[in-house]
């Protein structure tokens, strides 16, 4: 049987956003800072919070503040008494997202398409009205979100479906937001301009007692702890969610938000429910569901995570005898090892590891005996490995020094290890399986280190740059000969005067040599569109370091030249001279640069799916050359570094303390040559020794290039340089001079 009003659909109206609104919307749900797609428009995932939607049947088109009361009242429902919408609050809300809604609805047309679903006279506590609201996209008819809403006229009604939590048993996560006066000011401005939200007279009417915090806010809020609790803050694993209104919340409230796994899986989304209390443990939010795509497992405790596992795996249930087994995971300040340590009696048969685990590299769990610090800065989770280009994007000396384990959570894919600092690193099983307890190589002897006559451009003192005519170089070999003395000697140099095209671009280069064909192609001709997995075609900031570390042989020289850079600005090129920071580096902390000589470490191209480069061997990252006894090459690249395992605690421990004393000498302002390039002007550059990078930048960039061989750029230089007479007649010549070609390298 029908209700009055059951079908009835409500004039279609135009929504629209802007980025603004988005980045609006989750600093208002309290989006963190480890959560920058959803609060950074330039980062390469941005993304709206998927539950936007719910937001837009109040905002529409509106970029200004708009009459709440004037607004709802506009169109009545045929053969429904007219409500008094100033004595409305939020019953229950059922979102099933249908497809992401874009950054923008820039360049499409959307539309709110609301029906009512039924109408349901409660009697004295009020009416209750539910209705469905679709946005679509117009011009398609594609649906992108599905809303189930019911609104309550002063009262509260029954819901269809309960989803009560589990009895007796504890969360398997909680999340916690303070609220506080200011809360619902800064929520109202994503559209839901309801007075009584803002002013206490309104609340005093309907028997609230003042202002209270909307409704949504809390469900919003509840949605953002679910999704960053349980699906590692990726908006794509959250399909549905629904949560019934159960009792007011006020400003300055705590809302505690605990959820279950249920453990009903269907086509990957897992039924999570939950419910949100305030601090008086009072409901705020009740019958709260949701099917997600789970990533990590929490918990409220260690036994408690421990405990779940073990029950998983029908293994006894003593967390505590099982992570005593761990000490190399285990330190005296963790709660885990005090946990641990009263409990060393246990039989040893009571192991948290499932049967295909257990072995002695399993059981050890040393990360190639690594410490704490290697642990983190190897974490695979998407905030410390970027998804796409599968790239290092934490900052590895930003890692505090005496980081410690609080927490471990043994999951059915994975090790997750909750840190001092608050991240939760997730290793999956299969990665931890190929990084475990490997052979570890023997420290060698100290090396030997000299360094060859260069010129260092130092920021401040040298007022010029190397700089050369483009004409006269693609005239004359004597001002070729000139160009690539300058590069050798200062490790960069720039070229005026360059016709704005890539073919004159091209020509330039292969006037030095042929270009190097790697798989970015050959010569480049690129944007900021991440056609290529590398944050180099992103718009991000990118530190200082070198191209090519995962190739046996790195690309010698790499030459840049700006084309265009429009609506936007930014984008400055960042050059490091990396031998004048190895020396001082040697003048400062010789053991540091000792470390950096001996120790190899392994890098990695993974970006895109057809490829996976990995060099012949490891490199440490000075290399000096063997008869030379000389510093020849550099190569530095945190975001390309590979996990490594073939190393004991010291040498660990030695290598992260001198790379993180590189890291900051590479940093310093009076090691940092800053050059806006400009389209006419090239810059190119010895990778084997200057660090490049660049800050971050808005607009489009359109920039071609291209990489030349060693190898190939010496010989260049060498025969104009001697002449190839001279140059064939020293080849074999080991007594290695200034006179002799061969000492050029």
């Amino acid at each position: 049987m029908s209700t009055p009003g059951a079908g009835h659909e409500f004039p279609r109206q135009e929504v629209s956003w802007q980025k603004r609104d988005v980045l609006l919307f989750a600093n208002s749900l309290g989006c963190k800072a480890d959560e920058l797609h959803f609060l950074y428009e330039l980062h390469p995932n941005f993304a709206v919070f998927p539950t936007y939607p719910v937001i837009l049947p109040f905002k529409l088109t509106d970029q200004e503040v708009t009459d709440f009361y004037a607004r709802s009242g506009g169109s009545p429902i045929p053969g429904v008494p007219k409500f008094d919408y100033r004595r409305v609050v939020d019953g229950q809300r059922k979102l099933t997202i249908l497809k992401p809604l874009p950054p923008t609805s820039a360049g499409k047309e959307f539309e709110l398409r609301n029906k009512v679903i039924g109408v349901y006279d409660k009697g004295k506590p009020g009416t209750v009205v539910e209705t469905e609201q679709t946005i679509v996209e117009k011009g398609t008819g594609e649906v992108y979100s599905r809303t189930e809403s019911s609104g309550f006229f002063v009262g509260q009604g029954p819901s269809n479906v309960n989803y009560a939590p589990p009895e007796n048993r504890k969360p398997d996560a909680v999340h916690i937001v303070q609220t506080t006066t200011e809360t619902a000011h800064l929520y109202r401005l994503n559209g839901d301009y309801n007075p009584l939200h803002a002013t206490p007279e309104p609340g005093e009417k309907m028997g609230f007692g003042g202002t209270i915090i909307h409704g949504l806010f809390s469900w919003n809020s509840a949605a953002h702890g679910v999704l960053r609790e349980l699906g590692g803050s990726d908006p794509k694993n959250l399909k549905e969610i629904q949560a019934r209104f159960a009792s007011p919340v006020r400003p300055g409230d705590k809302l505690i938000t605990e959820m279950w796994r249920i453990g009903n899986v269907q086509d990957g989304y897992e039924e999570i429910r939950f419910i949100t209390k305030n601090d008086k443990g009072k409901a705020v939010l009740s019958n709260g569901r949701c099917l997600m795509k789970v990533l990590i497992d929490r918990g409220a405790s260690t036994s408690h995570c421990v405990s779940s596992f073990t029950r998983r795996y029908g293994l006894p249930n003593q967390a505590s005898s099982g992570l005593a087994r761990y000490p190399a995971l285990l330190r005296a300040n963790s709660s885990v090892a005090k946990q641990a340590r009263g409990s060393r009696s246990a039989s040893e048969s009571e192991n948290p590891w499932p049967a295909h685990l257990e072995n002695s590299k399993w059981q050890s769990l040393t990360l190639g005996h690594a410490g704490h610090y290697g642990r983190l800065d190897n974490c695979q989770c998407s905030k410390c490995i970027h998804p796409d280009t599968r790239q290092r994007i934490v900052d590895t000396f930003a890692i505090p020094e005496d980081i410690s384990i609080k927490n471990l959570v043994y999951g059915s894919e994975g090790l997750e290890i909750e840190w001092s600092d608050g991240h939760h690193a997730y290793y999956p099983f299969p990665w931890l399986r190929s990084h475990t307890n490997h052979k570890f190589n023997s420290p060698k002897k100290k090396l030997k280190l000299i360094f060859r006559e260069t010129k260092s451009y130092i920021p401040g003192r040298v007022n010029t740059f190397p700089t050369f005519s483009y004409a006269e170089i693609m005239a004359d070999d004597g001002a070729l000969l000139n160009w690539l003395e300058a590069i050798y000697d200062w490790g960069f140099s720039f070229v005026q005067g360059v016709p704005v095209n890539p073919e004159s671009t091209e020509s330039l280069i292969k006037r030095i040599a042929f270009i190097r064909n790697t798989h970015y192609g050959g010569f480049w001709d690129f944007t900021a569109d991440l056609t290529y997995k590398d944050t180099a075609y992103t718009t991000e900031f990118l530190g200082a370091h070198t191209d090519n570390t995962y190739f046996t042989d790195p690309a010698r020289l790499q030459l840049f030249h700006l084309l265009s850079h429009t609506d936007g600005d930014g984008g400055a090129s960042l050059l490091v001279d990396g031998f004048r920071a190895a020396s001082v580096l040697r003048d400062e902390h010789p053991q540091d640069l000792q470390a950096l000589m001996s120790t190899r470490q392994p890098y990695h191209s993974s970006g895109n799916e057809e490829t996976c480069i990995q060099p012949a061997e490891q490199a440490p990252v000075l290399k000096h050359h063997p008869e030379l006894k000389r510093l020849y090459q550099v190569r530095w690249n945190n975001y390309d570094r590979a996990a490594k395992s073939d190393w004991n605690y010291g040498q660990q421990t030695a290598w992260y303390t001198a790379a993180r004393h590189w890291n900051e000498i590479i940093r310093r302002k009076d090691m940092e040559i800053w050059t806006q390039l400009e389209p006419g002007t090239a810059l190119i550059f010895d990778n084997w020794r200057m660090l490049h990078g660049r800050s971050e930048f808005t607009g489009k960039r359109r920039m071609c290039g291209g990489y030349v061989n060693n190898d190939d750029f010496i010989s260049r230089y060498r025969l104009l340089k001697f002449g190839r007479e001279e140059v064939l007649k020293n080849i074999g010549n080991a007594r290695l001079h200034a006179e002799n070609p061969h000492y050029y390298l």
